[in-house]
């Protein structure tokens, strides 16, 4: 875990006005830019963090962002992991879709690790911890 990369995304998330945040997508449009300029979730727009625009990766066969990959380099989390998916899975979509919530959650990881209860937090059946 990339603590340093993961906290330099928490503070940028809290700039980001909730009418252009949205967990459900990596981005709404413009999928070759570095620059978000649309809706879209934490990763969408924070891969304009990344020092060198060279370490952004392409999906050559759809000509697009490869999200997935960047956010597992920039963050040094496995995307199929439980650390990953507390602070980046779409299903927060219906929980908290919050730029703010997004952003505590990445906090609460670098500061005290997983929840035990991350699933139920997830999915709304218990209170989240970061509130």
């Amino acid at each position: 875990m990339n603590k340093s990369n993961l906290q330099l995304m928490a503070d940028h998330i809290k700039t980001i006005p909730q009418e252009v945040f949205d967990m459900q997508d990596y981005r709404k449009n413009n999928l070759l830019s570095i620059e978000c300029g649309s809706i879209g979730c934490d990763i969408g727009h924070c891969i304009q963090l990344d020092p060198d625009s060279k370490n952004v990766p392409i999906n050559k066969h759809f000509e697009t962002i490869d999200f997935f990959k960047w956010s597992e380099n920039f963050t040094e989390l496995d995307g199929n992991s439980d650390e990953w998916n507390w602070c980046f899975d779409s299903r927060w979509k219906s929980t908290d879709n919050t730029p703010l919530g997004a952003s505590k959650r990445i906090e609460y990881l670098i500061n005290n690790g997983l929840p035990e209860n991350l699933r139920n937090q997830m999915f709304g059946y218990m209170k989240l911890c970061y509130l």
